[in-house]
Protein backbone atom coordinates (compact mmCIF):
# COMPACT_ATOMS: atom_id res chain seq x y z
CA UNK A 1 0.00 0.00 0.00
CA UNK A 2 1.50 3.45 -0.90
CA UNK A 3 1.54 5.88 1.77
CA UNK A 4 -1.30 7.93 0.21
CA UNK A 5 -3.61 5.29 -0.34
CA UNK A 6 -3.03 4.16 3.78
CA UNK A 7 -3.62 7.70 4.92
CA UNK A 8 -6.81 7.69 2.43
CA UNK A 9 -5.58 10.47 0.30
CA UNK A 10 -6.01 9.75 -3.34
CA UNK A 11 -4.43 12.50 -5.49
CA UNK A 12 -2.91 16.28 -4.47
CA UNK A 13 -3.85 19.92 -5.84
CA UNK A 14 -2.12 23.36 -5.99
CA UNK A 15 -3.77 24.29 -2.86
CA UNK A 16 -3.03 21.88 -0.88
CA UNK A 17 0.78 21.80 -2.48
CA UNK A 18 0.65 25.55 -1.11
CA UNK A 19 -1.22 24.81 2.46
CA UNK A 20 1.62 22.03 3.04
CA UNK A 21 3.98 25.01 2.15
CA UNK A 22 2.77 27.62 4.03
CA UNK A 23 1.34 25.59 7.38
CA UNK A 24 2.13 21.99 7.39
CA UNK A 25 0.45 20.76 10.48
CA UNK A 26 -2.69 23.08 9.46
CA UNK A 27 -2.26 20.72 6.59
CA UNK A 28 -1.90 17.53 8.55
CA UNK A 29 -5.31 18.85 10.68
CA UNK A 30 -7.16 19.34 7.11
CA UNK A 31 -6.12 16.51 5.14
CA UNK A 32 -5.26 13.52 7.85
CA UNK A 33 -7.14 14.20 11.11
CA UNK A 34 -10.12 15.63 8.32
CA UNK A 35 -11.07 18.38 10.33
CA UNK A 36 -13.86 20.24 7.79
CA UNK A 37 -12.47 24.00 6.96
CA UNK A 38 -15.80 25.65 6.03
CA UNK A 39 -15.13 28.26 3.59
CA UNK A 40 -15.51 31.63 4.45
CA UNK A 41 -16.96 34.77 2.89
CA UNK A 42 -14.07 35.82 1.09
CA UNK A 43 -14.51 32.40 -0.95
CA UNK A 44 -17.86 33.20 -1.52
CA UNK A 45 -16.94 36.20 -3.24
CA UNK A 46 -14.89 34.38 -5.67
CA UNK A 47 -17.35 31.63 -6.70
CA UNK A 48 -20.19 33.89 -6.73
CA UNK A 49 -18.29 36.42 -9.04
CA UNK A 50 -17.13 33.53 -11.58
CA UNK A 51 -20.85 32.39 -11.33
CA UNK A 52 -21.71 36.22 -12.62
CA UNK A 53 -19.07 36.10 -15.23
CA UNK A 54 -20.03 32.88 -16.53
CA UNK A 55 -23.51 34.70 -17.80
CA UNK A 56 -21.43 36.94 -19.34
CA UNK A 57 -18.58 34.69 -20.77
CA UNK A 58 -21.21 32.23 -22.36
CA UNK A 59 -24.09 34.86 -24.06
CA UNK A 60 -26.18 35.79 -21.19
CA UNK A 61 -25.07 38.96 -19.47
CA UNK A 62 -28.88 39.86 -18.18
CA UNK A 63 -28.44 36.83 -15.85
CA UNK A 64 -25.27 38.18 -14.68
CA UNK A 65 -26.20 39.68 -11.46
CA UNK A 66 -28.70 37.21 -10.26
CA UNK A 67 -26.22 34.43 -10.82
CA UNK A 68 -23.94 36.24 -9.09
CA UNK A 69 -25.75 36.62 -5.76
CA UNK A 70 -27.66 33.53 -5.81
CA UNK A 71 -24.16 32.01 -5.65
CA UNK A 72 -23.51 33.91 -2.74
CA UNK A 73 -26.12 33.27 -1.05
CA UNK A 74 -26.28 29.21 -1.22
CA UNK A 75 -23.40 29.78 0.67
CA UNK A 76 -23.76 32.46 2.80
CA UNK A 77 -27.24 31.07 3.65
CA UNK A 78 -28.63 34.17 5.59
CA UNK A 79 -24.91 35.42 7.48
CA UNK A 80 -24.87 38.96 8.50
CA UNK A 81 -21.69 39.32 10.20
CA UNK A 82 -19.50 42.39 9.17
CA UNK A 83 -17.40 40.48 6.75
CA UNK A 84 -20.20 39.11 5.03
CA UNK A 85 -22.40 42.31 4.73
CA UNK A 86 -18.57 43.30 3.60
CA UNK A 87 -18.28 40.93 1.03
CA UNK A 88 -21.88 41.37 -0.02
CA UNK A 89 -22.18 44.41 -0.70
CA UNK A 90 -18.43 44.83 -2.90
CA UNK A 91 -19.81 42.03 -5.40
CA UNK A 92 -21.33 44.63 -7.80
CA UNK A 93 -17.82 46.24 -7.94
CA UNK A 94 -15.48 42.90 -8.36
CA UNK A 95 -18.03 42.09 -10.93
CA UNK A 96 -17.97 44.86 -12.76
CA UNK A 97 -13.76 45.06 -12.72
CA UNK A 98 -13.84 41.14 -13.82
CA UNK A 99 -16.04 42.10 -16.95
CA UNK A 100 -13.98 45.04 -17.82
CA UNK A 101 -11.01 42.63 -17.84
CA UNK A 102 -12.66 39.89 -19.74
CA UNK A 103 -13.75 41.85 -22.39
CA UNK A 104 -13.48 41.27 -25.77
CA UNK A 105 -12.44 38.06 -25.17
CA UNK A 106 -15.04 35.81 -26.93
CA UNK A 107 -16.65 32.58 -25.68
CA UNK A 108 -14.63 29.71 -24.01
CA UNK A 109 -14.00 26.41 -24.88
CA UNK A 110 -14.27 25.04 -21.26
CA UNK A 111 -15.67 26.14 -18.15
CA UNK A 112 -14.26 24.77 -14.45
CA UNK A 113 -12.32 21.81 -16.78
CA UNK A 114 -10.54 19.23 -15.08
CA UNK A 115 -6.60 18.99 -15.19
CA UNK A 116 -4.24 15.95 -14.10
CA UNK A 117 -0.94 15.46 -14.03
CA UNK A 118 1.54 12.76 -13.31
CA UNK A 119 4.97 13.45 -11.59
CA UNK A 120 7.36 11.02 -11.89
CA UNK A 121 8.01 9.50 -8.84
CA UNK A 122 5.11 10.24 -7.29
CA UNK A 123 2.42 7.44 -6.42
CA UNK A 124 -0.66 9.83 -6.53
CA UNK A 125 -1.94 12.59 -9.51
CA UNK A 126 -2.12 16.12 -9.06
CA UNK A 127 -5.78 17.62 -9.81
CA UNK A 128 -6.91 21.10 -10.58
CA UNK A 129 -10.19 22.77 -12.43
CA UNK A 130 -9.27 26.05 -14.78
CA UNK A 131 -12.23 28.36 -14.85
CA UNK A 132 -12.02 29.12 -18.27
CA UNK A 133 -9.86 28.19 -21.28
CA UNK A 134 -9.66 29.34 -24.88
CA UNK A 135 -8.00 27.50 -27.86
CA UNK A 136 -5.08 29.68 -27.92
CA UNK A 137 -5.09 30.43 -23.66
CA UNK A 138 -6.10 29.61 -20.46
CA UNK A 139 -7.37 32.11 -17.81
CA UNK A 140 -8.11 31.71 -13.96
CA UNK A 141 -10.24 34.64 -11.96
CA UNK A 142 -8.78 35.82 -8.57
CA UNK A 143 -10.54 38.31 -6.49
CA UNK A 144 -8.69 39.97 -3.86
CA UNK A 145 -9.46 43.53 -1.97
CA UNK A 146 -5.74 44.35 -2.44
CA UNK A 147 -4.24 44.19 -5.98
CA UNK A 148 -0.86 42.54 -6.25
CA UNK A 149 2.11 43.89 -8.27
CA UNK A 150 2.73 40.51 -9.13
CA UNK A 151 1.13 37.09 -9.27
CA UNK A 152 1.42 35.38 -6.37
CA UNK A 153 4.07 32.22 -6.06
CA UNK A 154 1.26 29.82 -5.20
CA UNK A 155 -0.99 31.12 -8.11
CA UNK A 156 2.14 30.94 -10.41
CA UNK A 157 2.11 26.99 -9.35
CA UNK A 158 -1.21 26.69 -10.22
CA UNK A 159 -1.21 27.84 -13.40
CA UNK A 160 1.90 25.90 -14.00
CA UNK A 161 0.21 22.70 -13.17
CA UNK A 162 -2.67 24.00 -16.08
CA UNK A 163 0.20 24.77 -18.50
CA UNK A 164 2.18 21.36 -17.72
CA UNK A 165 -1.20 19.75 -18.60
CA UNK A 166 -2.89 21.38 -21.47
CA UNK A 167 0.52 22.51 -23.38
CA UNK A 168 -0.86 26.17 -23.19
CA UNK A 169 -0.65 30.04 -21.92
CA UNK A 170 -2.64 30.88 -18.59
CA UNK A 171 -3.14 34.29 -17.17
CA UNK A 172 -4.00 35.17 -14.26
CA UNK A 173 -6.77 37.63 -13.62
CA UNK A 174 -7.15 39.70 -10.42
CA UNK A 175 -9.72 41.79 -9.74
CA UNK A 176 -10.47 44.17 -6.49
CA UNK A 177 -13.46 46.57 -6.35
CA UNK A 178 -11.76 49.65 -7.97
CA UNK A 179 -9.08 48.16 -10.31
CA UNK A 180 -8.28 44.79 -12.11
CA UNK A 181 -4.56 43.35 -13.60
CA UNK A 182 -3.76 40.48 -16.07
CA UNK A 183 -0.34 38.62 -15.33
CA UNK A 184 0.53 36.22 -18.50
CA UNK A 185 2.55 33.48 -16.49
CA UNK A 186 5.85 32.99 -18.59
CA UNK A 187 8.13 29.97 -19.00
CA UNK A 188 10.21 30.61 -16.91
CA UNK A 189 7.61 31.01 -14.05
CA UNK A 190 6.40 28.05 -15.12
CA UNK A 191 9.21 26.14 -14.90
CA UNK A 192 9.86 27.52 -11.43
CA UNK A 193 6.19 26.48 -10.41
CA UNK A 194 6.51 23.05 -11.84
CA UNK A 195 9.89 22.66 -9.45
CA UNK A 196 8.02 23.76 -6.40
CA UNK A 197 4.87 21.68 -7.26
CA UNK A 198 7.19 18.67 -7.57
CA UNK A 199 9.45 19.50 -4.52
CA UNK A 200 6.33 20.14 -2.42
CA UNK A 201 4.19 16.52 -3.85
CA UNK A 202 7.15 14.61 -3.13
CA UNK A 203 8.08 15.88 0.59
CA UNK A 204 4.47 15.43 1.17
CA UNK A 205 5.17 11.48 0.04
CA UNK A 206 8.18 11.03 2.09
CA UNK A 207 6.41 12.71 4.90
CA UNK A 208 3.38 10.36 4.86
CA UNK A 209 5.42 7.42 4.19
CA UNK A 210 7.30 8.03 7.92
CA UNK A 211 3.96 8.72 10.09
CA UNK A 212 1.37 6.03 10.70
CA UNK A 213 -1.34 8.38 11.70
CA UNK A 214 -2.69 12.19 11.59
CA UNK A 215 -1.89 12.49 15.77
CA UNK A 216 1.56 11.49 14.20
CA UNK A 217 2.87 13.50 11.73
CA UNK A 218 1.15 16.60 13.65
CA UNK A 219 3.58 16.32 16.57
CA UNK A 220 6.27 16.77 13.56
CA UNK A 221 5.12 20.42 13.80
CA UNK A 222 4.56 23.30 15.82
CA UNK A 223 1.30 25.06 14.73
CA UNK A 224 1.45 28.85 13.96
CA UNK A 225 -3.17 29.23 15.06
CA UNK A 226 -1.83 32.77 14.25
CA UNK A 227 -2.14 32.01 10.38
CA UNK A 228 -5.84 32.62 8.95
CA UNK A 229 -5.69 28.89 7.50
CA UNK A 230 -6.50 28.17 10.75
CA UNK A 231 -10.50 27.99 11.72
CA UNK A 232 -11.18 27.27 15.37
CA UNK A 233 -12.40 23.65 15.32
CA UNK A 234 -8.74 22.95 13.59
CA UNK A 235 -7.14 25.35 16.40
CA UNK A 236 -9.11 22.81 18.96
CA UNK A 237 -8.41 19.26 17.35
CA UNK A 238 -4.62 20.48 17.04
CA UNK A 239 -4.44 21.25 20.86
CA UNK A 240 -6.15 17.96 21.80
CA UNK A 241 -3.81 15.64 20.00
CA UNK A 242 -0.65 18.04 21.08
CA UNK A 243 -2.04 17.81 25.19
CA UNK A 244 -2.04 14.02 24.77
CA UNK A 245 -5.71 13.90 24.69
CA UNK A 246 -7.31 11.82 22.36
CA UNK A 247 -8.90 13.85 19.40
Amino acid sequence: MNPFERHGITHLSASSLGLYRDQPAAWVCRYLLRVKDEAGPGAWRGTATEAGMDMYLFGQPENATKAMHLAFEERAAGVADDKTVKERQALPMFLTQARLALEGKGTPLTRQSKIKIEIPGLVVPIIGFSDWQWADVGRDLKTTWALPSNPKPEHIDQMAIYMEATGKPFELVYVTPKKHAIYPISQQQAAEGMARVRRGALAIQHMLGKVDSGEDALRLYTPDYSSFYWSAEMVLAANKVLEGAPA
